[in-house]
Formats: C-alpha cells, sequence, structure tokens
C-alpha cells in the first residue's frame, strides 16, 4: 500500500475518533456561528490537539479537551497539557488534514517558541482566558518544581517538517537548554495519531491474582511457577473477564462440545479426580509479582501471584468448562483443583509465540488457529473497528458478529480469495475452506494477508460474495440440471467473476457509495456470469463434463474465467440456458434424503464443528422479531455439531442438543415471537462457521452424487 493511501487511511481512523470521542467536550463557542464549511475544520484541528493531549500524557478525552486553547490569542499554542507526576509542560499545535497532508512550516514553529516564550517571561495576559490560566500553571510548575517543557507537534499527514522549522526548534533547545535540559520537542504524525485511536479501542491488559498451592518455582530463563489452583478460582476469572483471558490463545473457547460436557461431568460427579484426568492450564503473561505467606520457608505455604498482563494460552476449554460446573453445583464441582503454570515472557512477544503454539499442539488445532496470532490479523480488526465501526473476529470458538455488525476472518478470507484477480484462489474453495490457511510461495493465505488488505477491501468484499449468494439463491428455482449444479458448486467462482466485471477500481475508495454502484448490480450481473460460465463450460469441457470437478481444477477455471470476463465485459448478449437448464414443472422425483442423517452418514462435518445463526433464507419478519433477543446473548447465535442423527445441534445458550427446526422453534418461542410460522427449515439457519447452511451442504454433495450417477 502506497503511502498516500497510508496517510489517507490514518486520517480517516482518526478523524472518526475525533467525532466520535473529542468533539462533545470542546468549547466551540467563538465558532458556532460560523458556517460548516469554515467550522467543521476548526473543530477537527480542536480535537486533534486533544488526541495529542492523550497520546503524550494519558488524560482522558474530556480532560485532553480541557487543555486546548486553540482559537483567538491562542499565541501559537493549540494546547497547554499540564502533568504533576512526574511534572512536565507539554506546549501543543496541531495541524489537520482530511488527506493526511499536513505539514508543519516555518512560520508555524516561529508561533510556538513565541507561546513558550510568553509563558517563561510570565506575560500570562497576552493569551485567552483558558490559555492565560494554563499559562500560568504551567509557569509555575517550571520554576517551582524545575518541569521540563515538550513542544509537541500533532501533524496528520506522513511528511517531517522542513528544515526551517526544524531550524527554529533546534535553535529554540540551544536558547533553553544551556543550563541544563529543559526543552525538548515531539513529531507525533499520522501514524502516530492513528496508533493511539488503535490503543484507545483495544481492551486494557489483564492482571490476574493467582493463589497457588503445593507449588514449585521455576528459575530458567523465563521465570514460571506451576502449582495448583482452586477451580472456584478459575470460575472467578471467568467471571470477570470473559473472552479476555485468552487474548493470546489461538482460538476461543469453542463453545459446546462433547468434551467440554464430560469436564463438566467430571466436577460435578468426580471431583476430586478432577486433578488426574485434565491436562491444566497455562497462563502467559508479562512479569510475576510474588507474595509467600512465609519469607523463611515460603514453600509452606500458599503464593499468592500477580501475573501482569496475562492471558491463557492453553486450557481455554478448561476454564469455561470450570465456569459452567461451578454455575450449576457450586458446592460439588468447588471441590476439585486443577493445575496451573505461570510464565513470565518479560514481554518477548516471539517467546510467547512459541509457547502458544507448542502448549496447543496436544489438542486438536486446526491451521486457521495458527493465523490467528498473525499480527495483520489484529490489525485488520483494529483497521474495521476505527474506519467502519465493524467487527472481526480472528479465533476460531469467537462467536460470528452479527451479519450487519461485522464478519469473521473465515468469511473474510474467502471473500478476499474472490476480489483477487487469480480465478485459482476462488477454484480451491470449492475443494475445501482449509485451503485458505496454506502459507508459503504456493499457499492462499499469504496471498491475500502478505500486503495488509484495507479495511473498506475487507468489508466490501464480504458484502458484495454475501450479496452474489443471495441472488443465486434467489433465483435457484429457474434452474435446474448442470446450471443448477454450477449455482451450487460454484457460487465463488461466480463471485470472483462477479467482482472482477463490478467492484475492482474503486473497492478502496472511502466515498464510493458501494451500495448504489456495486451491491443493486450484483444480482443481474451474477446471473449473466452463471449464463455465460455454463456456456463455455459446455463449449470447452464437453456437456458431460461433472460440475464439481471441473470447478475444482485450478488451471481449468483460470482459463474458463477468462473465456468469461472476455464475452462478459461486452455488449454480446448474455446466452439463453438451454432448455435442460430450464426448471418446468415436472413430476416429483423421489424424495432425497433428510439433511441431518445424511450429513451424519456421510461423515460430511467433523464433530465439534461451530455452528452460527445466519438468516438468510429466513423472513425479513423473522429477522426483526429475534434481533433484539439474539443481540442480547452472543450465545444464542452460537453451537456446536454432533453426530447424532436426531439432535445434532448443541446450543451455547442451554448446552442442549436441538434438531435444527427444534432449535428454531425453541428460540421463536424464548424470543415472544407471537404469530410465528407453524414450520420451519431449521437446516437453512445453521452455518458453519465461514462456510454454507446445513441445507447448501447437504443439497451440494447430493448434486454431486447424481452427477457421478448418471456419467
Amino acid at each position: 500500500m502506497s503511502i498516500a493511501r497510508d496517510a489517507e487511511r490514518f486520517a480517516r481512523q482518526v478523524r472518526i475518533a475525533l467525532e466520535r470521542d473529542y468533539e462533545q467536550h470542546l468549547d466551540i463557542a467563538d465558532v458556532a456561528a460560523l458556517g460548516e464549511a469554515e467550522r467543521t475544520p476548526r473543530v477537527r484541528s480542536r480535537a486533534l490537539s486533544a488526541l495529542a493531549v492523550r497520546a503524550v500524557t494519558g488524560f482522558t478525552a474530556e480532560n485532553a479537551a480541557a487543555c486546548v486553547i486553540d482559537g483567538g490569542k491562542d499565541q501559537g499554542l493549540d494546547a497547554i497539557a499540564i502533568t504533576t507526576n512526574p511534572a512536565h509542560v507539554y506546549l501543543i499545535q496541531s495541524k489537520w488534514s482530511d488527506t493526511g497532508k499536513a505539514r508543519l512550516d516555518r512560520g508555524a514553529a516561529r508561533d510556538m517558541i513565541v507561546g513558550l516564550d510568553l509563558i517563561d517571561q510570565e506575560l500570562f495576559d497576552r493569551f485567552n482566558a483558558r490559555g492565560e490560566r494554563l499559562a500560568e500553571e504551567a509557569s509555575r510548575l517550571m520554576f517551582e518544581e524545575m518541569a521540563p517543557a515538550t513542544l509537541v507537534v500533532a501533524l496528520m499527514g506522513t511528511d517531517k517538517p522542513g528544515p526551517g522549522a526544524t531550524q527554529m526548534f533546534e535553535d529554540a533547545r540551544h536558547k533553553y537548554n544551556k543550563n541544563g535540559p529543559f526543552l525538548d520537542v515531539c513529531y507525533l504524525h499520522a501514524e502516530d495519531l492513528a496508533q493511539q485511536v488503535r490503543a484507545d479501542l483495544a481492551p486494557a491488559p489483564l492482571n490476574l491474582e493467582v493463589e497457588m498451592e503445593r507449588w514449585h518455582k521455576h528459575d530458567g530463563l523465563h521465570e514460571s511457577f506451576q502449582g495448583i489452583v482452586r477451580v472456584e478460582d478459575i470460575a472467578s476469572w471467568y467471571q470477570g473477564h470473559g473472552s479476555q483471558l485468552f487474548h493470546l490463545n489461538i482460538r476461543n473457547p469453542l463453545g459446546a462440545t462433547r468434551t467440554n460436557a464430560g469436564i463438566v461431568k467430571t466436577l460435578l460427579q468426580s471431583p476430586a479426580s478432577f486433578w488426574y484426568f485434565n491436562n491444566g492450564i497455562t497462563l502467559l503473561c508479562d512479569t510475576i509479582q510474588a507474595r509467600y505467606r512465609s519469607q523463611s520457608a515460603p514453600q509452606g505455604g500458599r503464593v499468592a501471584l500477580t501475573a501482569v498482563n496475562a492471558s491463557i494460552v492453553n486450557g481455554a476449554q478448561t476454564v469455561t468448562a470450570i465456569a459452567e460446573a461451578i454455575k450449576t453445583d457450586p458446592g460439588a464441582a468447588g471441590h476439585a483443583y486443577v493445575s496451573v503454570r505461570v510464565i513470565a515472557t518479560q514481554g518477548v512477544a516471539a517467546f510467547a509465540k512459541d509457547v502458544t503454539e507448542a502448549t496447543n499442539l496436544q489438542n486438536r488445532v486446526e491451521p486457521r488457529d495458527f493465523v490467528a496470532l498473525d499480527l495483520v490479523q489484529s490489525l485488520i480488526r483494529d483497521d474495521l473497528a476505527a474506519e467502519l465501526d465493524k467487527e472481526y473476529t480472528i479465533k476460531r470458538g469467537a462467536p460470528d458478529p452479527a451479519p450487519e455488525s461485522g464478519c469473521s476472518l473465515a468469511e473474510a478470507a474467502a471473500a478476499l480469495a474472490c476480489f483477487h484477480p487469480d480465478a485459482a484462489h476462488s477454484s480451491r474453495l470449492t475443494k475445501s475452506s482449509e485451503l485458505l490457511w496454506e502459507r508459503g510461495v504456493r499457499g492462499t493465505y499469504d496471498v491475500l494477508f502478505r500486503t495488509r488488505p484495507s479495511a473498506h477491501l475487507v468489508w466490501r468484499s464480504v458484502l458484495t460474495v454475501r450479496a452474489v449468494r443471495a441472488a443465486l439463491h434467489e433465483s435457484r428455482s429457474t434452474r435446474e440440471g448442470r446450471a443448477a449444479a454450477l449455482a451450487q458448486h460454484g457460487a465463488y467462482v461466480i463471485a470472483h467473476l462477479t467482482m472482477q466485471l463490478l467492484g475492482r477500481d474503486d473497492i478502496e475508495e472511502p466515498g464510493c457509495d458501494w451500495d448504489m454502484e456495486v451491491l443493486q448490480r450484483v444480482p443481474e450481473t451474477a446471473n449473466a456470469v452463471l449464463a455465460w460460465l455454463i456456456h463455455h463450460i459446455d463449449a470447452e469441457c464437453g456437456e458431460s463434463a461433472q460440475i464439481g470437478r471441473t470447478l475444482a481444477d485450478a488451471a481449468q477455471v483460470s482459463k474458463l474465467a477468462g473465456l468469461v470476463l472476455r464475452d462478459a465485459g461486452t455488449a454480446a448478449a448474455v446466452p439463453v440456458l438451454q432448455a435442460a437448464y430450464v426448471k418446468v414443472p415436472r413430476p416429483r422425483k423421489p424424495r432425497r434424503p433428510n439433511t441431518v442423517p445424511y450429513l451424519v452418514t456421510a461423515q460430511a462435518i467433523a464433530e465439534g464443528t461451530a455452528l452460527v445463526y445466519d438468516t438468510p433464507y429466513s423472513t425479513e419478519r423473522e429477522a426483526e422479531e429475534l434481533i433484539s433477543w439474539l443481540a442480547a446473548d452472543p450465545r444464542r447465535r452460537q453451537a456446536t455439531w454432533i453426530n447424532d442423527r436426531k439432535r445434532p445441534i448443541l446450543w451455547a445458550a442451554d448446552k442442549t442438543q436441538y434438531s435444527p427446526s427444534g432449535l428454531i422453534r425453541e428460540m421463536w418461542r424464548l424470543a415472544a415471537w407471537k404469530k410465528q410460522p407453524v414450520a420451519n427449515q431449521g437446516t437453512t439457519r445453521w452455518r458453519i462457521e465461514g462456510g454454507e447452511t446445513l441445507w447448501e451442504l447437504a443439497l451440494r454433495l447430493q448434486s454431486a452424487e447424481d452427477s457421478l450417477e448418471n456419467e
């Protein structure tokens, strides 16, 4: 990504934060009567000054805004911030630019130094009312407590100040530092200010209290303690901190699973055996503060540890199962103990990553889990939150956001694969979404994420793929045979071609009206792409070529994609589907096998696979009735697949197994939907995380079998 694009991205992120967090606290009475075109940049510049104050002092947004003096008689200073512990004076000037091109010239630097000189000479009455009060307090601190001062230049741009401005600051440093260090200069550029915005969106570091018995200490390269901890203490961690406990883990707890159910059963029925049956918990932290019951004989009693900036990197399932058991019967489960290791990494990120990976190899870990440790994923999450106010779930086991609120890493990766100009990546998706996580020269993951995609690119790609899938579903009643199979197997390839035709040039432009310019054109384009694609498959591969096998051949798909883009990009008429591909009323065929027994028999879904409630096939009324009820508890959208022919869905909200339709009825009942339909197709409402609904998966597999039988 170019420096110019980076600067624009930083400016967008900062602008959103200024409007959301700072502008409400500013005194703007002197500019209230101005027109919007003149008022907005002044208010934004003042808010930027407040953000700069927060960046150098740690003040709250409200207290930082109180330091802003920008306006008439500000004497070249936009803000004066004072800290007392340690004593320090910050004199701030900010320059805003919507495009990230702000610069500081020689005159602005001179004005800042004039403001410093007036404070040093105690000419406080030269400032406006707020500036006079703050300048006097700054002078007192500088004289009585020998507080140093820093000139802070906050630029919404990436260019360094020019030589004229730099020389002005150097002359001032020479003047004020003759008798010892007093004056310094600090530059905050666009990236620094955006980093502060992202840091403010991140959760605060977690310090965890650990009471450990029968412990021993290891004084190797990294200080560590190992011992046993009461499970009721573990439950209190989860009750107080939730998923923040696992922020360094490769995945969040996977919700309701048979394994977790077994842990709960042991705790409730045989708590004394729990320590023997469980592998324990590994907790990483920056540093450990230990308090011994006895200094002369510390091993004789408990040790109280404070784990600074802590995270559980192995044992997430154990923690959540313990919390569930304590909630069910604290009297029984509370007698158990669990083994815990606490390791201090001293902030060494590479060591923390190695420990996280190594300790998770004993459990079933998928390639996606290790991808969650990639720094670029955290940066994408921060960008989506800062620029678009969207959620981005990275770890397997974390609940997918509501569709309107964001997306998961799995959905984003699939969408970016479709956006990529090489059709081979969307072809690979027809085989398995697991291919998204392959690393290395030939792997898809590094191609998609090596250069960090922007927030707009990620979100708009996701929206477009969703729109293509919805369009294909909407027109499904018009197709049959190979055309229907193409829509089932080739949704990602069709999405790729649709995006190449509609959405490449402006996808990263913030001002683009994506809904009007792209999404509204998706249905017509997607159906035209399908017609062109089946036309070229028949012509190139023959009308007997099996659709699924053809789409899984990356080289063949790349060739077909070139032909479709060549023809669909012209004014040529869209091919008319031949009669064999158009659905007409016919005698009913033998009924297809029921979805759930079919999927279980075919072993199509791995035990423990995460499912999410989604509404692509529900009515608009259903979505309206359930939206607030679902939002009240994220677990209501979560479930786990169990290979059970009758009740394959283990619902996270109550840890009970249901049939797909039975669970939907229960959800409608709990949501108090009084005018609910009599029947529902539950398999269309539960989706494999980042993939198809249960119904779509069964239909695709059954269609593939039919095609093979007819060959």
